[in-house]
């Protein structure tokens, strides 16, 4: 998990992590990520990381899809949110499901893998 982001104000990653998983809420578990969003514009992370709260509290893998489609798309090619950061390669994303798996999130991983797939 990372906490480089810019600008580097709100909520890191790793504190979105930490606090989403705890919180039993869904509404501010997605208000959490809207957060750290805005915090860290060039982390794409963020989206696998909200992905896996929302896997852990919640089975709806067309959530969980839509969050990672939507980090995809995002910095597939960067303009809008992601206007200033680089573009995330194939192969980040697919560190990023192998993080997924290993981290116990076989879901997020698997969707991820299929976005993948189908998007780059």
């Amino acid at each position: 998990m990372s906490s480089v982001g810019y600008p580097q104000t709100g909520l890191t990653a790793d504190e979105f992590y930490s606090k989403a998983t705890k919180e039993t809420d869904a509404s501010k578990r997605r208000r959490l990520f809207a957060d750290a969003r805005q915090s860290n514009l060039c982390t794409y992370q963020i989206y696998v990381l909200a992905a896996e709260v929302e896997e852990q509290w919640n089975t709806d893998v067309n959530r969980i899809k839509a969050i990672l489609s939507r980090g995809v798309t995002v910095f597939k090619n960067p303009a809008g949110q992601g206007a200033h950061c680089p573009k995330v390669s194939k192969i980040a994303w697919k560190q990023q499901a192998a993080d997924a798996e290993r981290r116990g999130h076989c879901n997020t991983a698997a969707l991820l893998k299929e976005i993948i797939a189908t998007e780059l």
